[in-house]
């Protein structure tokens, strides 16, 4: 197993936005294709609070590679993404960070 670590920092404003999508778009479908959400977490102080990070977890990369592809073809996504972007003046995310961990030795998440 290792996780995935995805940070996303917001266009100006556009906060209020992703959240709305994590809770009631994201999160949900995450769910429908198997996804396992470990935690997620919003900055309350930093360099850059207008930010929404989580962390997923996955069996292996195959595992990885075919929920993702579910979660993008799933047809809600596509519509209601889609409509969001639209109704907020076009992206809400300005830069996606990821990357793969693996647990280190003293870590107590395994």
């Amino acid at each position: 197993m290792f996780h995935e670590y995805r940070r996303y920092e917001c266009m100006p404003g556009k906060l209020p936005a992703l959240r709305d999508l994590m809770a009631n778009l994201a999160v949900p479908i995450f769910n429908r294709v198997g996804m396992k959400l470990i935690a997620a977490w919003e900055p309350i102080a930093g360099e850059v609070e207008a930010t929404v990070i989580y962390v997923l977890a996955f069996d292996s990369l195959e595992d990885r590679e075919r929920k993702w592809k579910a979660f993008y073809d799933d047809a809600e996504w596509k519509a209601k993404r889609g409509e969001i972007a639209k109704k907020e003046g076009g992206p809400i995310v300005a830069k996606i960070t990821n990357m793969f961990l693996t647990p280190a030795s003293y870590s107590p998440i395994k």
